[in-house]
C-alpha cells in the first residue's frame, strides 16, 4: 500500500510575527522523507491563508486512498485555546481561530477521511502538545472510530512556546538529527522519540510530548542506510560553512603568575560608577527609541523605574538563564529548586502519587547596590477593542557581565478599566555584554520588536472592525 506526506510551512505572516527558520524547516523534512524512499506522495504547502490551506490539504488527503501510513508535519506559529491547538495560517487573527486557523479537531476531520492504517503528527509549534482528547480520565487513549494507529509529536507542552532558531527551528533541527542518528537497521518512530526526550532533558522552557497508539514498533525508515546519501551531503554542507583552523602563533612566553592573572582581571571588573553609567545609558537611550509618538492617538505610554527585582512575571525566566550561568559572584541570587511534597497523612496511597507531585521553590534577589535595575514600559490602549502591551527590561549584573533581559506581554481587557495581570509572551530574549561593550544594538532589537508587535495589533483591529463593518453595511 501507498504511504502519503503532507508537509505545511507558515513562514511569513500578516498579523504575526515573521518566522523565517520555517521556510527552511519545510526544505529540511521533505528532504528526510524523500531520503527514506517510503512515500508515494509528498504535499508541500507553503505560507497558505486559512481558505487555501484547507483546500489544499483536503485535496492532498484525496490523493492517496487508504494509505499505510499518512504523514503530517507543521511548522508555523501555533495558537491555544480552550484546550485545542490551532494552526495558525498566514492570515491568523487571535479573536477568529476558527475563521483563520486549522483546529485540531478539524484537522483530525480531514485525516480521518483518508482510512490511514498509521497517522502520524509531527508539530513543531507553540503550545502544540495539546490532548488529541479532552476527557482527562482517557488522556493517553484514541478511540480506535477516530485512528487505526496514531502517533503525535509535539515540539512542546500545551503551555509552552517552541524555539526558533537559524537555519532551522530548534526541535525540527533536533528531530532530523534523532531521524538520522542510527545508521544500520531499521529506525522505529520510538527510536526518534527517545531521542528526542534525552535532548531535551533539563529545559525548563521547551519539552516535547509524545502521544503513541498503536505497536510502538511503526518504522519511520526500513533500512537506515537508506538515509547515508542524506547525511553525506549534510557533513559536507557543515564542512564547508565551517571557518578554516586558526594556525596558532608559536610566542615564547613566560608563564603567568596567579597574581598576574588577577592583576589582569581585576582591570576587567566592573565598579560601581561603571556599573551606574553601563544602565543608565541603555536605559535612557532604550526609553529615548521608545516613545508614543507613532501611536499616540491610540495609546498612552507610562514608564516606570526599579531598583530592585519588582516585576514577579520575568522573575522565573531570569532564574532559569542565570543558574545555568558561571559567575564568580553573588551579586544576584538566583535560586531554583523542586522538591517532593511531604504528606503523612495519606500512607500507601501517597506512595502512589507521590512521583508526579513536586513544589518549586524560586529565589531571585539583588545583593549589590544599584540605583536602576528594572524597566517597565506599558503601552494602555485609549479603545477597548486594542489590547495593552507591557515590556519589562532588566539587568542583572555581575563582576564581569551585564545579563539584560526582555519579556514582553499582550493583556486583554477583563473588566471595564481593568486588565488582564498575566497575558501571551511577544518577546522573551537576554544577552551578555562585558562591562566595556556598547548596548546600541539590544536597544534597537528591543524598540523595533515592540513598534512592531503595536503595529501587529493595529493592523490586526483594524482588519477586523472593518470586516465587521462591512457586514453589517
Amino acid at each position: 500500500m501507498a504511504s502519503t506526506a503532507i508537509l505545511i510551512g507558515n513562514s511569513e505572516y500578516s498579523y504575526q510575527t515573521t518566522l523565517a527558520c520555517c521556510r527552511d524547516d519545510l526544505a529540511a523534512m521533505k528532504q528526510l522523507l524523500e531520503a527514506t524512499q517510503k512515500y508515494d506522495v509528498i504535499c508541500v504547502i507553503e505560507n497558505a491563508d486559512a481558505d487555501s490551506l484547507k483546500k489544499q490539504l483536503r485535496d492532498a488527503v484525496d490523493r492517496v486512498l487508504s494509505p499505510t501510513e499518512l504523514f503530517f508535519y507543521f511548522t508555523g506559529h501555533g495558537h491555544g485555546l480552550e484546550g485545542e491547538l490551532y494552526y495558525c495560517a498566514t492570515d491568523f487573527i487571535a479573536t477568529q481561530p476558527n475563521q483563520t486557523g486549522l483546529s485540531t479537531s478539524e484537522l483530525h476531520t480531514i485525516l480521518r477521511s483518508a482510512n490511514a492504517a498509521l497517522v502520524v503528527k509531527v508539530i513543531d509549534a507553540c503550545q502544540s502538545g495539546t490532548r488529541l482528547i479532552k476527557d482527562t480520565a482517557s488522556y493517553f487513549a484514541m478511540p480506535k472510530s477516530d485512528f487505526q494507529d496514531i502517533l503525535q509529536i509535539a515540539s512542546s507542552l500545551e503551555t509552552q512556546n517552541s524555539s526558533t532558531g537559524d537555519p532551522l527551528s530548534v526541535f525540527t533541527a533536533k528531530f532530523r538529527e534523532a531521524a538520522l542518528r542510527k545508521t544500520e537497521g531499521a529506525v522505529l518512530y520510538t527510536d526518534i522519540i527517545n531521542v528526542l526526550r534525552d535532548a531535551f532533558i533539563g529545559d525548563e522552557d521547551q519539552t516535547p510530548h509524545f502521544i503513541v497508539q498503536g505497536t510502538g514498533r511503526q518504522q519511520f525508515v526500513d533500512d537506515a542506510k537508506k538515509l547515508d546519501a542524506l547525511r553525506q551531503t549534510l557533513d559536507a554542507a557543515r564542512e564547508a560553512a565551517a571557518p578554516p583552523p586558526a594556525v596558532p602563533a608559536v610566542v615564547e612566553r613566560a608563564p603567568l603568575s596567579l597574581l598576574d592573572r588577577l592583576h589582569a582581571a581585576e582591570k576587567k571588573v566592573v565598579t560601581p560608577k561603571l556599573m551606574s553609567q553601563f544602565i543608565g545609558t541603555f536605559f535612557d537611550q532604550l526609553q529615548a527609541r521608545i516613545s508614543t509618538d507613532e501611536f499616540a492617538e491610540f495609546f498612552e505610554l507610562e514608564k516606570v523605574e526599579h531598583a530592585r527585582f519588582a516585576e514577579s512575571t520575568t522573575e522565573q525566566f531570569i532564574i532559569r538563564v542565570l543558574t545555568k550561568e558561571r559567575r564568580a559572584d553573588n551579586f544576584v541570587t538566583a535560586h531554583y529548586e523542586r522538591k517532593l511534597r511531604n504528606n503523612f497523612l495519606l500512607g500507601a496511597a501517597w506512595d502512589l502519587l507521590k512521583s508526579g507531585i513536586h513544589d518549586e521553590e524560586w529565589d531571585l534577589r539583588l545583593n549589590c547596590t544599584m540605583e536602576r535595575t528594572q524597566l517597565k514600559i506599558t503601552f494602555t490602549p485609549k479603545f477597548a477593542n486594542l489590547q495593552r502591551v507591557t515590556l519589562v527590561v532588566t539587568c542583572a549584573p555581575s563582576l564581569d557581565f551585564c545579563y539584560i533581559f526582555e519579556f514582553a506581554t499582550q493583556h486583554m481587557l477583563r473588566d471595564f478599566g481593568v486588565y488582564e495581570s498575566a497575558g501571551p509572551e511577544i518577546a522573551r530574549r537576554w544577552w551578555k555584554r562585558n562591562w566595556a561593550e556598547g548596548t546600541g544594538s539590544i536597544v534597537d532589537e528591543i524598540s523595533k520588536k515592540l513598534e512592531e508587535v503595536v503595529r501587529l495589533q493595529l493592523e490586526s483591529a483594524e482588519k477586523r472592525l472593518s470586516g465587521e463593518t462591512g457586514a453589517d453595511s
